[in-house]
């Protein structure tokens, strides 16, 4: 072995560090290591109009208020984490997203104020063995759901929330390319803006969703997305208010499915599906603002004299049209017993109830199913019901249903219930 003389090691040496202070770097500094900074890399084909193939895919998450906890939440509060059910959503696993175009963004109520946190990054095919191809993925994976959950965080630009308006940016974003094309959004698809506004809806019947979806054609909000593969996630998923009910749930999905679909999207997948985590507790105490709250319809309860009416909204109990009790019905039921308990009643009442649309004879029918429904149920927990009654639409909870000839469908849905009479002891 060859000895290297100790004066022209020393010299080697100082030549190295010589040329380290030269660059202005010390000879033993590392490099820094930025594993996330492919994220950043804007590809020269932003505009995605210029007849390029490679797949296409736009990330969506939605930060508005709505999608975080009021002041009010208390320890415990699990919340959606859009995050973790974006990275495993089908088709967003690295692999998947190899030799394709990636944008990402937070969105809530304009098409302005989307906030691109990840544009337009072109990702190469990952080389090596399995090993290092798992352990870069790996990589890849976290570096994508920490941006995502950064953005989720941001603060809103707006005090609402646009699922339509974020569709229709990601729609810029995908341009006219011709290859495949993919947008992904993660939300509680409350629209509480512009033609799919949903503060005034009784999420109960498939009426509404025509004229939402109608209206929303008339008004020229649907987005272009021909030939695109859309996947809604966490629809009706929301930390605030009271949770839907499952034909609640049914029909927000409904809804949305359709929106999806009149946009000419090549296919449309919508599901409650979300990941969940515990709130946290500094969150908890400054996400709340003044956006406008979309709530469904909820047990109610009206004393009067020695009578106190319990109602059940129709789209906490039912599907559309039907008289069998859904299984998410069973926990209101159950509270309904209780608070039937605690009244001490001598005197017990079911009726059911309908909107005015359909024939006379089908509403009651209608009606009356609904409330022997109702009336076999809580016999089922102990609680014997005098009588049940079918009133169809004779006694109706709001009115007008119909305003210069277009129906409010939230009084609809208002007059569509059962209501309990629970007479007390004096």
């Amino acid at each position: 072995m060859t000895r290297i003389p100790s004066t022209r090691l020393l010299s080697v040496v100082f030549a190295l560090t010589a040329l380290a202070a030269g660059s202005g770097c010390s000879a033993f500094e590392a490099p820094a290591v930025r594993p996330c900074a492919w994220l950043d890399r804007v590809s020269d084909d932003a505009s995605g109009d210029t007849g390029e193939t490679r797949p296409r895919t736009v990330v969506l998450v939605d930060r508005s208020s709505s999608t975080r906890p009021d002041k009010a939440a208390g320890p415990g509060l699990r919340v959606p984490d859009w995050a973790a059910t974006l990275v495993a959503a089908e088709g967003l696993a690295p692999p998947e997203l190899e030799g394709g175009f990636l944008s990402v963004a937070g969105f809530d109520g304009t098409r302005a104020t989307v906030d691109w946190g990840v544009d337009h990054v072109s990702i190469t095919s990952v080389k090596g063995n399995d090993t290092l191809k798992k352990d870069r993925r790996s990589v890849q994976r976290r570096c994508l759901e920490k941006r995502l959950r950064e953005l989720s965080a941001g603060a809103p630009g707006t005090d609402r929330t646009d699922v339509l308006g974020a569709l229709a940016a990601a729609a810029d974003r995908l341009g006219s390319a011709k290859g495949d094309r993919k947008i992904v959004v993660a939300t509680d698809g409350l629209t509480n803006t512009g033609c799919a506004d949903l503060r005034s809806a009784g999420f109960d019947g498939t009426a509404e969703i025509k004229a939402t979806v109608d209206r929303c054609r008339r008004a020229g909000e649907l987005p272009d997305l021909k030939g695109a593969e859309v996947g809604i996630l966490g629809i009706g998923r929301s930390p605030r208010g009271e949770a839907p009910s499952s034909p609640q749930t049914a029909w927000l999905s409904a809804l949305w499915t359709q929106l999806c679909e009149a946009t000419g999207a090549s296919s449309c997948e919508v599901t409650a599906t979300a990941h969940t985590r515990e709130a946290e507790a500094e969150k908890r105490a400054t996400a709340g603002t003044a956006e406008p709250q979309v709530t469904y319809p909820a047990v109610s309860e009206r004393p009067k004299g020695r009578v106190t009416t319990i109602t059940l909204p129709g789209s906490v109990l039912f599907d559309t049209d039907r008289s069998e009790l859904s299984p998410a019905a069973q926990s209101t039921l159950d509270g309904a017993a209780r608070r039937i308990r605690e009244l001490d009643p001598v005197l017990i009442a079911v009726s059911g109830h309908t909107d005015s649309r359909g024939s006379e004879r089908h509403g009651r029918q209608l009606s009356l199913a609904r409330g022997q429904a109702v009336r076999s149920a809580l016999a089922e927990r102990g609680i014997a019901v005098d009588s049940a009654h079918g009133y169809s639409d004779d006694r109706p909870a709001c009115t007008p249903e119909y305003r210069d000839g277009i129906p409010d469908f939230a009084a609809m849905a208002c007059n569509r219930r059962v209501e309990i009479a629970v007479t007390v002891r004096q």
